[in-house]
Parts: structure tokens; C-alpha cells; sequence
């Protein structure tokens, strides 16, 4: 939930395959402000380019908007996995996660 841990992550030298689903918001605001019909303009945020990140971290990372995409995360899961690797998976924002509709309904 917070960046700090990608450098606990990295200097601790753990292998984990970190997926970022990434749709340029806080999904939950999204879905407890917007139907209330407030602004949501401090819930969405321009495209990041949350890979770029990881690097300077010192992660492997990949941006995916495609299947054929992952090709490097198959390649960090055979091995070694010395280093962290981060997935920043950019997902619409068009079609927003039916259970947190679901979950904030009525709040």
C-alpha cells in the first residue's frame, strides 16, 4: 500500500511478483464519492508510470495492457528472482470493480 515497502522489499532481497492493478484512481473513493455526486477529482489521478518506479527502486517491474506483455514476468519466474519484480497492470477505469460497488452501495 505504500512505496516505502518496495525499498524494505528490495534491500531485503525477497523475490516477490508484486501486481499493481493500476486504473489511475483510489477505486474505493471512486465508488463511495462518485455515486453521492461528489467531485472526484482528488480520487483520479494522470497515468504514472508506477514500473519506472520499481526500477528506481531497484525492482524488476513491467507495464502490462496486454497478454503478451508479461513476457518478462515469465522470464523473472524461471528464475532467479533475486530481486523483486513489479507488475503495474493498467486496468480501465471505465468499467469500476463491481464488488466495491457493491460494497459501498447505500453508504
Amino acid at each position: 500500500m505504500g512505496i516505502a515497502e518496495l525499498d524494505t522489499i528490495r534491500r531485503l532481497g525477497l523475490g516477490m511478483l508484486i501486481v499493481v492493478w493500476n486504473d489511475e484512481a483510489y477505486g474505493a473513493e471512486v465508488h463511495h464519492f462518485g455515486p453521492a455526486g461528489h467531485a472526484l477529482s482528488t480520487v483520479v489521478f494522470p497515468e504514472t508510470d508506477l514500473a519506472a518506479v520499481a526500477r528506481g527502486y531497484g525492482c524488476a517491474a513491467v507495464t502490462v495492457r496486454k497478454p503478451e506483455d508479461l513476457d518478462p514476468v515469465r522470464e523473472w519466474l524461471a528464475g532467479p528472482r533475486d530481486v523483486p519484480m513489479v507488475v503495474d497492470a493498467k486496468v480501465t477505469a471505465d468499467h469500476p470493480s463491481w464488488w466495491l460497488e457493491e460494497a459501498f452501495r447505500g453508504h
